[in-house]
Order: C-alpha cells, then structure tokens, then sequence
C-alpha cells in the first residue's frame, strides 16, 4: 500500500489528494456513528444490559483499529504544501475560466440541493442552505465563510475554540487562526478575531464544514449546496 501511495503522489498528486479528502470524509462520517454508539452505551448502562455493553464495546474497538488505519493512509496521502496549493489554484483557475458563454449548457437547476456527502470537484456553487435559510454564494471561498459567519453569530464561543482545537485544523496547515500571517490565502470571519484559510479545494471546504457542523451538533443533511455549473464533463 506504501509503494502505491508513494506512487501516486509522484506520478498522480490530483488523484492522491482526491483520495485523501474521500478518506478523510469517511473518516469524519465514522465519527458520528461513534458518537451514536457511545449514546447506545451509556443507555445500557443505565439499564444495566451487561450484554449490549460488551458488543457495543467490540464495535467501538473495531472502529478505532478502523479510523487508525485510515488516519495513517491519509497521512501518507498529505502533499507537501506547494504541490497541494498549485493543485487547488489550478483547480479553481481552470473553473472560474470556464465563467464564459460556451459553457452555458454545463450550468445545472440552481434549485436541486445537494448534501456534504457528494463529490464537488469541478462544480460550481451558486450558494448554501443553513438553519432553513438559503445564503447566496459566488464561490467555495465564499461558502465557507459566510457559514463561519453564520455559526460564529449562532455561538461565538464555540467557534473559538476552533483554533485551539487540531482535530479542526490541518495535518501541516491551521484552517483557523488568531493571526493573519499563520494561515495561506486568510480571510477575517465578520464578528471575532478568527482568520480563515480559504486556499482550499471545493472537497476541502466540504469537509471542513461537515467538522464545523458536527461541533456544533448540527445534522448534515440539514445543510445543503445548490450549484450553479458542473465542468466535470470537460475535464474527461
């Protein structure tokens, strides 16, 4: 698996980054089932099934052995910092030049929602739905940070614990940041003292919000993306 991976970095990075951010979603969906596991668990406690507890804690084991052979995969995955950042500026430069009328028959029902648990490489958003309302959006930049923005506003003292908090952060870069200059492409979240990271692929900036959203016990499914243009069939 090394010399595959090795591989695919050298000769692959796109794919390897693709497959990475697919592991790390996985990974991060797997958390809430340990979550709902770990509700089951204290339930049979309190009833004092004996028998619940001892299979709730074989499944909790055998997902952690899991999660930990996913986590190193996707460690091995992680580009250094200049290759990973030309991928994502190519991605987005390559999109954003697609923005002609040519490609009017690749713009998609700006109506139809979408779920964090689909693939967004190559699509464009036209913008989000949070808490029932849906806020417009010209980009995945702007995504992410009008959805910092809005649960920032909801609980500002949980959205600071972000930055103190490297489950929410990157493996070699911070997500979130106090200081402008610790952080690639950063942009300020209206009403803290929060700098972003918005150097991120449309799949990074999934991920990241469906992290933002368990923190703040939000369901996924309650969030959704409306898209503007799907490019995908140009880059076949």
């Amino acid at each position: 698996m090394k010399d595959l991976i090795s591989f695919l970095k050298t000769e692959f990075p796109k794919d390897a980054l693709d497959i990475q951010e697919c592991i790390d979603l996985l990974n991060q969906c797997i958390d809430g089932s340990v979550e709902s596991i770990k509700g089951a668990f204290n339930a049979a406690i309190d009833k004092r099934d004996y028998q619940s507890l001892t299979n709730l804690q074989e499944m909790l084991q055998s997902i952690d052995k899991i999660q930990i052979k996913l986590e190193e995969y996707s460690s091995l995955l992680q580009l250094d910092d200049e290759i990973e950042e030309k991928i994502i500026q190519k991605e987005s430069f390559e999109d954003e030049s697609k923005e002609l009328p040519d490609y009017d028959s690749l713009r998609v029902d700006q109506n139809i929602p979408y779920t964090l648990y689909d693939d967004y490489t190559h699509k464009r958003p036209a913008g989000f739905e949070i808490f029932g309302m849906r806020q417009d959006a010209k980009d995945w930049k702007e995504v992410l940070i009008k959805t910092c923005e809005i649960l920032a506003e909801k609980d500002p003292v949980k959205f600071n614990t972000f930055v103190n908090d490297k489950s929410m952060q990157g493996r070699k870069v911070s997500y979130f940041c106090n200081d402008q200059k610790g952080i690639r492409a950063p942009r300020h979240v209206k009403g803290t003292d929060i700098y972003l990271m918005t150097n991120m692929s449309a799949n990074q900036v999934r991920n990241v919000i469906e992290r933002m959203l368990r923190r703040y016990e939000i369901k996924i499914n309650n969030f959704k993306i409306y898209l503007k243009a799907d490019y995908t069939a140009r880059h076949e």
